[in-house]
């Protein structure tokens, strides 16, 4: 007999967008769902705020009607721990990110899950080896990381993961219809979130030169990757107090671009302006200039922009590579399945070429728009790539 059951009913705990977005998921998969959230409020409107999700994601083109309909079918909520968990296969952890929050409902869970029950965390900006300490049992989890209005999830166990565990992590999200994205090594911001964390960054210090604008920022980089939305919008759907919390998290303390970061955000938070959810952030909502036919149209792009923006994408994706975390063809296929873009970092440097990467990576460096250390690891390995053998 397997140490870990075939996943069949899973219990979310956490009722944020992430936990109701994988719950959804999961629901229109098939599988029974349960969800636990401490908060009596959030309970109160989880049902209505399921619907909303569910809504927007058929708009997307994400769901079917029928999806939606089978997806909250098969939801149940909770209002009690211990209820919510029995019967569960797997348990998905998606509480505030904070260190001791994840890891005093992690010791729960631990204490009150069957010994065959998977227990993971959809943390994405702490580590499974920073939390596994918490149970008593740590061989029985791992980081299961999904990304909303994508079907990407980044897979990863900390230091004493049993094997097994992450095979059939692996197929659960296969059930899920889902790309499984199995790391070989903890990284920070698994695949995704370690590429396109840099290039909000990398957004942010742009528009604090007060000459470049968000429109300018997401033109350049829509045209360039052909998708219908930009760094800035993206910043936008996530949320700018979930960015500014972000930059607040004791790892970012002495980051040298903090300050800088902070500045440009804390006005907007300050007068509510957090993006979709409060219906302005650097768009005004529900009608963002991004979101219009003609916003492509007649207007000329800023190649010096789209040349930084680019730089900072190929050089974290190649840092990757080159740091063993993940195979090139794996960051290309989880890019253009969360992206919508027609090609991954890798086959993008293929057809621009080194020598015109590093000319990018000159003018990005100048503008202090790339980490000195992440640029040297990458130029040593594309270096070594285009020598002759």
């Amino acid at each position: 007999m397997a140490l870990y059951e075939e996943v069949q009913s899973v219990c979310f705990v956490g009722s944020g967008a992430m936990g109701c977005f994988n719950a959804l998921v999961a629901g229109a998969a098939g599988l029974n769902c349960s969800v636990y959230d401490a908060s009596q409020a959030a309970m109160n409107s989880l049902p209505e705020r399921l619907r909303a999700m569910g809504g927007h994601l058929c708009q997307q083109g994400f769901f079917s009607n029928d999806d939606l309909t089978r997806a909250l079918d098969r939801i149940t909520p909770f209002d009690d721990l211990r209820a919510a968990i029995a019967g569960a296969t797997l348990v998905s952890e998606s509480v505030p990110e904070q260190p001791d929050i994840k890891r005093a409902v992690l010791a729960e869970l631990d204490g009150l899950c069957g010994e065959h029950v998977i227990i993971t965390t959809n943390t994405s900006t702490l580590l499974p080896s920073e939390l596994e300490g918490a149970l008593a049992k740590p061989e029985r989890f791992a980081a299961l990381h999904s990304h909303l209005g994508a079907k990407v999830f980044d897979i990863v166990g900390g230091s004493r993961t049993d094997p097994q565990l992450l095979e059939q992590l692996e197929a659960y999200v296969r059930c899920l219809g889902g790309y499984p994205l199995l790391l070989s090594k903890e990284n920070p911001g698994y695949v995704i979130n370690s590429i396109l964390g840099p290039l909000l960054t990398a957004s942010l210090l742009l528009m604090t030169e007060k000459v470049v604008s968000a429109e300018v920022i997401d033109r350049a980089w829509m045209r360039s990757q052909s998708v219908a939305i930009g760094p800035v919008g993206l910043m936008d759907l996530f949320g700018l107090d979930v960015i500014f919390d972000s930059w607040q998290r004791p790892g970012r303390r002495n980051h040298p671009l903090r300050p800088r970061i902070l500045a440009q955000l804390a006005p907007l938070i300050e007068s509510n302006a957090l993006g979709i959810k409060s219906g302005q952030g650097f768009y005004n909502y529900p009608a963002p200039s991004y979101a219009q036919a003609d916003f492509l149209v007649g207007t000329t792009n800023d190649k010096t922009i789209e040349s930084c923006l680019i730089a900072v994408f190929l050089t974290h994706a190649l840092a990757l590579e080159v740091n063993g975390v993940t195979e090139a063809w794996k960051v290309d296929e989880a890019w253009t399945l969360s992206f919508g873009s027609s090609e991954g970092p890798f086959a993008q440097l293929q057809a621009l070429g080194i020598p015109a990467l590093k000319k990018y990576q000159d003018e990005a460096l100048h503008r202090g728009l790339l980490d000195g250390d992440v640029l040297s690891l990458v130029s040593e390995h594309l270096t070594a790539t285009a020598s002759p053998n």
